[in-house]
């Protein structure tokens, strides 16, 4: 048995690849705006899920078309245009949390990661700007064993 070669290895994040996604499964999105940030522009959509009566928000800076290992990170909705301006990756996507705690009692990044690296609107609505595949961050401090 071979294994193929693999560029991405982390013990703190994941790759989550999207090319398996089908035409069917893209994301109707609400707003997609290019926006000014920073000395650049960027890109501001967001997807509804009707089930949970929920809004996802993200800033993609850079050109992320068919780009592959993207960083995905989680930041305050409030503050998404100001840590975009402030961005020291490019191209990078910016997911937009809320800062209320979750229904469910799970930490709101936590949630984006499972929707992200198993299925959900935040996993479609990324796919659906046309990125191959994205890097997020697994681990978390808060999520750490004393």
């Amino acid at each position: 048995m071979t294994a193929r070669p693999e560029p991405f290895f982390s013990w703190t994040a994941r790759r989550v690849e999207l090319d398996e996604l089908r035409e069917s499964e893209s994301a109707v999105l609400v707003l997609d705006e290019v926006v000014p940030v920073g000395a650049g522009t960027a890109r501001l959509i967001a997807t509804r899920d009707d089930d949970a009566d929920i809004d996802y928000l993200a800033l993609i800076v850079g050109d992320v078309a068919d780009g592959r290992d993207i960083a995905v990170r989680g930041v305050d909705e409030e503050a998404l245009l100001i840590e975009g301006s402030r961005s020291e990756f490019t191209p990078e996507i910016l997911i937009g949390l809320r800062a209320a705690p979750s229904i469910c009692g799970c930490s709101t990044s936590r949630h984006i990661d499972s929707q992200l690296c198993l299925d959900g609107p935040v996993r479609t609505m990324i796919a659906s700007v046309g990125v191959r595949s994205v890097v997020v961050d697994w681990y978390h401090a808060t999520s750490a064993v004393a």
